[in-house]
């Protein structure tokens, strides 16, 4: 996982307190490659909108690296948001 220590920093910050499943996934779980966002999956229960805009500004106000949050309730997922979870390689954060 490609994470460097402003980064790894910024997101302890951002994600204190949050006690569900987070994955990072997408280019930086691969080390062969350069650059790219952030992007994480949280499962839970919690309402999306709100739970990623409070970790984005957290995360922000610390590092200005992009960072995208998906957030999906376990207990409602759908069809599409399975094969998606299905389909990304991920690693667990925390």
């Amino acid at each position: 996982m490609r994470l460097y220590p402003d980064e790894i920093d910024a997101l302890k910050f951002a994600l204190d307190g949050i006690n569900d499943d987070i994955f990072i996934f997408g280019s930086r779980v691969d080390n062969t490659k350069k650059g790219g966002d952030i992007d994480l999956l949280i499962f839970s229960a919690i309402p999306g909108y709100e739970l990623s805009l409070k970790i984005k500004q957290r995360f922000f106000s610390k590092c200005e690296e992009k960072l995208d949050v998906i957030v999906i309730n376990p207990d409602k997922m759908t069809k599409e948001q399975h094969a998606f979870v299905n389909s990304i390689n991920k690693i667990r954060y925390q």
